[in-house]
């Protein structure tokens, strides 16, 4: 009983020793040229391109200038004062856009600007 189970861990260990070893087995990169190994190789990075439209706003002039990049989508800007929509307007890629708030009343302002469907500018100014 003993001899048996003797042969039975011999031949677990050496089928673990056995896997192990296949394991271990060194893995062949294959290289972008001749002089580096893949492994050392790094993909370029993509560039990041700036397709966020520009907002400025001058509290002394009351003057609020939106620039859509050329290669951004289409965008819009919504103006409300005091609650009520006083701007509601589409832009076309490369448009730029300026109000001057001050023509539009005294009052709390909300600016809301947003590139396809996505808000990417959001401001409340006072006007007095």
């Amino acid at each position: 009983m003993k001899k048996v189970f003797l042969v039975a861990a011999l031949i677990a260990v050496s089928g673990v020793i056995a896997e192990a070893s296949a394991q271990t087995k060194s893995v062949v990169y294959k290289t972008t040229n001749n002089n580096h190994d893949a492994r050392h190789h790094r993909p370029h990075k993509c560039l990041s391109v700036n397709t966020t439209p520009k907002v400025s706003y001058n509290s002394t002039t009351t003057a609020l200038n939106v620039s859509f990049p050329s290669n951004s989508q289409d965008g819009k800007v919504e103006i409300y004062r005091n609650g009520t929509k006083v701007v509601n307007a589409n832009a076309a890629a490369g448009a730029t856009l300026v109000y001057t708030l001050r023509n539009y009343g005294n009052g709390c302002y909300t600016i809301v600007v947003s590139s396809g469907s996505t808000v990417v500018y959001s401001n409340n100014v006072t006007v007095k």
